[in-house]
């Protein structure tokens, strides 16, 4: 029989479907976000033709938006009328504690890599980050800086402060800390702990709107740097490098000569980052960001950390859906 209901193969074949099909999904998001659907329901129901005149739309579209994002379970038709669900109002409406705008835009932008891979394979050099010259820049720097704050409110942060022992430790240096939020989180777990954050000039701006807005100017500093330049200070007990080591153009080395530099002796290294498996075969996630970004495997990493002058070395894997690893390193 040619046209079967159900096989093994069958099933491949709708998951390979489903996989070609799903950035229908992220775009209908990254639109509705980008165009102020959900800011102007987040004020009040309204119909879509009022959506559409508060934010100069089309009207039909504005229509075909909202009946996806109900199916998706964050829009609500109530009459003739709109209204967000809970989910949306507490992520995707800016007054939120856990809004998640900031990745939303941030993974539109991202979007211009993913969209040229096609031609990048075949070899074309210009980078998605910044346009060609005289362009402005395609990223954000403000939504990729608050975006790594939305995923880190979205339980990266607790995660991370729960897999990381620094009880009894007294100073952090956070390296690339952008907006300083796993700084605070560890912080807020231990009492005793003081940070700081280390950052461009132009990020330290956003960590301390930050850390102003959660009340700890007390206990997170910031210091504005650049490490390719600077020392990452002196007589550190924890030294935290959050996915700043993205493979082998990250100067790894480096830094990890910088951070071995700045702890005391038995002083803590904390790495978060996305890390292959040792066949470099997945998981998904370290993967796809070696292809936009780069990603050592475990062993890889290890390696360049013992080498450094650090010891007891020990791995914590974090959530499959988030996708990084915690390793943790003892000064030698």
């Amino acid at each position: 029989m040619i046209f079967k209901k159900r096989s093994q193969e069958i099933r491949w074949a709708n998951e390979v479907n489903e996989l070609s099909w799903n950035y229908r999904i992220a775009r209908t998001l990254q639109a509705a976000h980008a165009t102020g659907i959900f800011e102007r329901l987040g004020k009040s129901a309204a119909t879509a033709a009022t959506v559409a005149a508060a934010r100069k739309l089309d009207a039909a579209m504005v229509e075909n938006v909202l009946i996806v994002l109900a199916a998706m379970g964050l829009a609500r038709r109530v009459g003739e009328r709109w209204q967000l669900t809970p989910k949306s109002r507490a992520t995707l409406v800016s007054a939120s504690p856990l809004y998640q705008g900031n990745i939303v835009a941030h993974s539109a932008q991202v979007g211009n890599f993913w969209n040229d891979l096609e031609q990048i394979l075949r070899g074309k050099k210009e980078g998605w980050i910044l346009a060609a010259k005289g362009r402005p820049a395609i990223r954000s720097h403000r939504d990729f800086i608050l975006a790594m704050h939305n995923m880190a409110m979205a339980g990266r942060a607790a995660e991370l402060a729960d897999r990381v022992n620094v009880k009894g430790r007294r100073t952090l240096m956070d390296i690339g800390g952008g907006p300083g939020s796993y700084a605070m989180a560890l912080c807020e777990r231990n009492p005793r702990l003081a940070a700081t954050v280390f950052d461009l000039p132009e990020t330290i701006r956003i960590a301390r709107e930050m850390i102003a807005q959660f009340g700890m100017q007390d206990r997170v500093k910031t210091v504005a740097g650049d490490w390719n330049k600077n020392e990452f200070g002196r007589d550190k007990d924890v030294v935290l490098m959050s996915n700043v080591m993205h493979g082998s153009a990250s100067s790894a080395e480096m830094k990890l000569a910088k951070a071995h530099r700045a702890l005391v002796p038995g002083g803590l290294l904390v790495i978060q980052e996305f890390l292959m498996n040792a066949e470099k075969t997945g998981p998904l996630i370290p993967a796809l960001f070696n292809v936009m970004v780069g990603a050592f495997s475990i062993a890889e990493i290890a390696e360049r950390i013992a080498a450094a002058g650090f010891g007891k070395i020990r791995k914590s894997p974090m959530p499959e859906q988030v996708g990084t690893t915690i390793l943790t390193a003892v000064r030698q």
